[in-house]
């Protein structure tokens, strides 16, 4: 049995160039034609064979380039600083979106370069015409944890500062409605500067008014009960006035 077949073999048929010629219709010329297309059938199953191994053996070397690049993203997001800054690009970096080229290398990059020369030969090519096509789907990845690390970053700043104003709100003179109003502004011009949906803004907003609120009224039952019953006496007024003047409040049956 043929255990290696050369591939040159499988690029052309037996060669009879330099072999002494014989009719076709003799015996001698049967066989050897016979024998030609034995050995060009046997170099090309060699030849399917050996594409299909080295698919099999690409395919493996892909799911370990995933692998490593996997763990890359989240060994990069965790030593990325607090904030996230750098992260994306420390991992897939800068690519000008006008040209498509790479203006600054990741670690991708250097990742990939290692990986290519493990490729089969026959898959190589292949393989680093996708190159870009991966760089810009990992990119969407980072792109993603970057932009949560920000939003987890922000919220765990926004929540030491409503600490620190409420703590404010509680300690100062419940009657001292400047104060009181700094402290709410305050908090609002950090929310301003947040990198929030206009929902979820409104929503914070209203939020932070009606902890301060709270603060201040838990603040001033502490200092002054007599006149935190007053306020909530008003409030209570002014809640029924809205609601005569808006819809007619329906009589208990």
């Amino acid at each position: 049995m043929v255990h290696v077949i050369p591939l040159s073999i499988a690029q052309r048929r037996l060669d009879t160039g330099n072999a002494p010629q014989y009719p076709q219709g003799s015996p001698v010329g049967g066989a050897m034609q016979g024998f030609g297309d034995h050995l060009s059938a046997a170099a090309e199953r060699y030849q399917q064979m050996k594409d299909q191994q080295e698919a099999f053996d690409a395919e493996l070397a892909r799911r370990r380039f995933n692998g490593q690049i996997a763990q890359a993203e989240d060994e990069v997001t965790a030593n990325a600083p607090a904030d996230g800054a750098g992260l994306h690009d420390a991992m897939y970096g800068q690519v000008d979106p006008y040209s498509g080229r790479v203006v600054k290398t990741g670690l991708f990059d250097k990742l990939f370069a290692a990986a290519l020369p493990g490729m089969p030969e026959s898959q190589r090519a292949a393989f680093a015409r996708q190159k870009e096509a991966l760089r810009q789907t990992g990119a969407l990845r980072m792109a993603a944890r970057q932009l949560q690390r920000r939003k987890d970053y922000e919220q765990a700043q926004w929540s030491d500062v409503q600490r620190a104003e409420l703590d404010a709100i509680a300690q100062s003179n419940a009657n001292d409605t400047a104060a009181f109003n700094a402290a709410r502004q305050r908090g609002l011009d950090v929310l301003n500067k947040m990198g929030l949906d206009p929902q979820g803004k409104l929503q914070a907003e209203a939020a932070w008014r009606e902890s301060t609120a709270k603060t201040r009224m838990e603040a001033l039952i502490a200092q002054d009960p007599q006149r935190a019953l007053q306020m909530l006496r008003a409030a209570t007024g002014q809640q029924r006035k809205g609601s005569l003047d808006g819809e007619q409040i329906p009589r208990e049956q």
